[in-house]
């Protein structure tokens, strides 16, 4: 029996891009990229691409990326990035949007594990 810091999600992570702008123009490489997308969302924790939440979403990539959790291939600027997110407004998931805060500390955590797993550290 799980108690409440063990329970699970089990849910499929689903996603739907079919809204998104130009998608009859996507070839089959851009379809399988945009289909990956879904596991960017779940890492940063939103669930839509929507004109009100693009520089958030960008602000979430690159706080992860600063803090060496990169969830992208590569490096892009803030400009560029915040083109490409445009380019997905539409693209919803079925993963639960938390708060800035939360997706900072989760961050955090993860570079606080990291951190304690250098060699020297006994904490």
């Amino acid at each position: 029996m799980l108690n409440n810091k063990e329970w699970r999600n089990n849910m499929a992570l689903t996603f739907d891009y079919t809204t998104v702008a130009n998608i009859k123009t996507f070839d089959d490489a851009m379809h399988k990229d945009v289909s990956k997308f879904a596991w960017i969302m779940s890492a940063i924790r939103m669930n839509e691409v929507n004109a009100n939440n693009v520089d958030e979403i960008v602000f979430r990539l690159k706080f992860a990326e600063k803090c060496n959790t990169n969830f992208l291939t590569g490096s892009l600027s803030v400009g560029s990035l915040k083109a490409y997110i445009r380019s997905l407004i539409g693209y919803k998931t079925n993963v639960r949007t938390e708060t800035r805060n939360a997706f900072m500390r989760s961050i955090m955590k993860t570079v606080e594990s990291e951190v304690q797993g250098m060699e020297g550290f006994d904490a």
